[in-house]
């Protein structure tokens, strides 16, 4: 678990953009979101060294896209699946973790499955 990443003011801020970047594909594959925070000011929050992406998202809705709330996960329901599955090609994922964001506008739910973050 992150607990500065589950420290964050997460709550009623805005997911404004998500962006996946392929450009190094397999050596890092990065997903960024851009954040607006409920105090104005805007991060954006890049996973780095992905290894996947799982979004349940529901549009039509004609709101901001807010959020619920966002946690850190050494458990995620996919990280054992996923370690096993590149333990075999001999790849250690022992820092793997489950980036959970919650919406509240479309109830909506993305996982990242990621080594690290970073918020610039």
């Amino acid at each position: 678990m992150d607990t500065k990443f589950n420290s964050l003011l997460w709550h009623d801020a805005q997911l404004l953009s998500i962006s996946i970047d392929r450009s190094n594909a397999g050596n890092n594959d990065i997903i960024t979101f851009v954040i607006k925070w409920p105090d104005g000011n805007q991060n954006n929050i890049v996973f780095n060294d992905c290894y996947l992406f799982d979004a349940r998202m529901n549009f039509g809705v004609v709101s901001e896209e807010s959020i619920l709330e966002a946690i850190c996960l050494d458990e995620g329901v996919q990280i054992p699946d996923i370690k096993s599955k590149w333990q075999s090609l001999e790849v250690t994922l022992d820092d793997l973790r489950c980036y959970r964001i919650i919406t509240n506008s479309t109830n909506s739910q993305i996982d990242i499955y990621a080594l690290s973050y970073a918020l610039s």
